[in-house]
């Protein structure tokens, strides 16, 4: 399965791109890594799993998450597409097209902040599947 990660703008230069690019590394040990960074994000027809991250999604916890990840790769699917959206949200018609939603918290996060906040709680994920001790 590759990950591939949708995102709304591009991830701004200085820490924030260093701390998403150090994850992206790590999670690349685990799945191959794909990021898309596009001003209007479009579904991707690629085949796969698709889901949005956003505020009134599921709530998950950190080995939610995993399990959620786990269970996508155990199954037959080659991508599992993660959608992170702009400072305005998704566009009415993506939310219509990709009706799978979690959250990594229930409160709006600035867009660049999320990603680090995403890249970092999938990495967990994989070293919580892994019995890794970085979660602990």
């Amino acid at each position: 399965m590759k990950l591939v990660f949708c995102l709304a703008g591009k991830t701004e230069r200085g820490p924030v791109g260093d701390l998403v690019d150090d994850y992206r590394r790590r999670i690349s040990r685990y799945v191959p890594v794909e990021i898309i960074e596009a001003k209007a994000l479009k579904t991707q027809s690629r085949e796969g799993v698709h889901v949005l991250l956003s505020p009134d999604g599921r709530a998950l916890t950190s080995e939610g998450l995993a399990s959620y990840l786990g269970d996508i790769l155990n199954s037959s699917a080659k991508h599992l597409f993660i959608y992170v959206g702009g400072p305005t949200g998704f566009d009415p018609d993506m939310e219509k097209a990709v009706p799978e939603k979690i959250s990594l918290s229930a409160m709006t996060f600035n867009h660049q902040i999320i990603r680090i906040m995403l890249f970092e709680q999938v990495y967990r994920a994989f070293t919580i599947l892994n019995n890794e001790p970085y979660h602990k």
